[in-house]
């Protein structure tokens, strides 16, 4: 029987964290937290209060591996044998031992796992001994009579079953071989487990001396290479440094030598050198910068012959004529562009003391513009102020000959009226008052006479005189026709053109 069984593995979950990239990240769990399954295997995960079975095909990042807390690997192989063994008495001192063999089979993963089946031998077990009579089956039998304590047990538990089978959540269970054991066997088979766990034990106990004793020696090896390449490198490390040393002093030699070589190729150098200047500076003392004197030097080293000198002499006399024309050309030229510049500068003074007078007659002429302007432009502005002021002292004096004329017409006629009502009721009848003398009265206004003084505006005396003497005259008229009442006399009594004429002042 294997070891475990049914439940292969169980692991618990914690909560899930995030995963993935910086952008996207999501709630996964990692893929070492699946346990891995095999062909006869089932993974079952429990979800809250649920139990999800897998084969095998969810990720990591579904959602009912990250939302479980547990997962748990179920064999679901068929028939596996499980052994359960117990012991019943017999007719004599020792006891039987039955050995019943059963073949189970996970039908629901889930149940299993949900009900915690996880010793599957404690349950057989503990319906083996629930069988009814099973302890009795060899109390009548010797203990050698193992054959027919087998037949019973075996007939009882197949009838058992038949009626009442096993009950494992998940698990079918079905009844196989029975076994029943003497004490010698039981024994002898204890005895045989024994010796067997102890050669077990032996096998193991030499596989891992062997194991230890190989590691060793392979560590040893292993030291041992450590040791052999380290001396090699000390080698490999003292031979070069032998060389790099050897190197070393062989360049510095070497650089040395070539110091030293060097040196001495400077010397000679730097002698050779200064014999050169010294000739040169002789030479450029007794020569210096004079033609003939190199050529007759180079004459007489030999360098040039008799007939070359005698060419190069001529040349030189030739340039010498040419230069001294040449020089020549050139002062008159400068002479001619010296006086064409003069000219030129007292040209171009003459021009700008031209252009300065045009410029400052041009700004006075500006200036004597812009103040004949600026001058009648004010005489423009005062000539226009003097109209304005004479146009409205005009206005003002018509508008006041207006206001003189309508209030003298006033007065007249307020006087006229006056008169006409004293002539109506034959106040100028009696002897007391003259009409003539206020009829004439009434049109001697002054002209000039101002409202405030009792007189009115201008208006000629012919007019007035024609209005109101009329009216004055047909008033008296109508007075003479008619003789006045009492009442009217007494009312004339009392009229006073002077009053009368100092109210209509008023």
């Amino acid at each position: 029987m294997a070891e475990k069984y049914p439940l292969v593995e169980q692991r618990e979950y914690g909560r899930p964290e995030k995963r993935g990239g910086i952008w996207r990240k999501r709630i996964t769990r990692a893929d070492e937290e699946l346990p891995r399954v095999a062909a006869h295997q089932v993974r079952v995960f429990r979800v809250g209060e649920e139990y999800v079975e897998d084969h095998g095909q969810l990720r990591a990042d579904d959602p009912v591996v990250v939302d479980a807390s547990s997962v748990t690997v179920v064999d679901r192989r068929i028939e596996v044998p499980v052994v359960v063994e117990t012991r019943i008495p017999s007719a004599e001192a020792g006891d039987f031992t039955v050995r019943a063999w059963f073949h189970c089979t996970v039908t629901d993963p889930c149940a299993v796992v949900r009900d915690g089946v996880t010793d599957v031998e404690a349950l057989l077990l503990a319906h083996l001994r629930e069988v009814p009579g099973l302890t009795e089956d060899g109390s009548d039998l010797p203990v050698v009579d193992t054959a027919a304590v087998r037949a019973r047990i075996d007939a009882r538990l197949t009838a058992y079953h038949e009626m009442r089978p096993s009950v494992v959540s998940g698990i079918r269970a079905r009844h196989g071989v029975i076994e029943v054991l003497t004490p010698e066997e039981m024994s002898a088979y204890v005895a045989e487990l024994e010796r067997t766990r102890r050669e077990r034990e032996r096998d193991r106990q030499r596989e891992e001396m062997e194991q230890q004793a190989a590691l060793d020696r392979a560590l040893r090896e292993a030291e041992l290479e450590l040791k052999r390449e380290e001396i090699r490198n000390l080698q490999a490390v003292r031979k070069e440094r032998n060389r790099q040393e050897e190197e070393t002093l062989r360049t510095g030699y070497e650089r040395g030598a070539g110091v030293e070589q060097q040196d001495y190729e400077l010397a000679i150098e730097r002698r050779r050198n200064r014999f050169t200047r010294d000739e040169i500076t002789d030479d450029l003392q007794l020569i210096g910068s004079d033609p003939l004197s190199a050529d007759f030097m180079a004459w007489r080293n030999g360098d040039i012959s008799a007939d070359e000198l005698s060419k190069r002499l001529h040349a030189a006399e030739e340039r010498r004529d040419t230069r001294q024309d040449d020089r020549l050309r050139l002062d008159r030229d400068y002479e001619f562009q010296r006086h064409g510049l003069d000219r030129d500068d007292r040209r171009w003074q003459i021009e700008r003391d031209d252009r300065r007078q045009e410029l400052t007659r041009k700004e006075e002429q500006d200036e004597t513009a812009a103040r004949r302007h600026e001058d009648a432009r004010r005489w423009d502005l005062e000539h226009e102020d003097r109209l304005r002021q004479r146009q409205e002292e005009r206005a003002d004096a018509k508008e006041l000959q207006r206001d003189q004329r309508e209030w003298a017409k006033e007065q007249l006629s307020v006087r006229a009226t006056l008169g006409k009502q004293a002539i109506d009721r034959g106040l100028f009848d009696s002897t007391m008052y003259d009409a003539g003398a206020f009829i004439n009265s009434v049109g001697d206004v002054a002209y000039n006479q101002s409202p405030s003084q009792g007189g009115g505006p201008e208006m000629p005396q012919a007019e007035l005189k024609g209005e109101v003497k009329g009216e004055l005259r047909r008033g008296s008229r109508r007075t003479a026709e008619t003789e006045p009442a009492a009442d009217d006399m007494d009312e004339a009594d009392d009229f006073d053109p002077a009053n009368q004429e100092g109210r209509l002042g008023n």
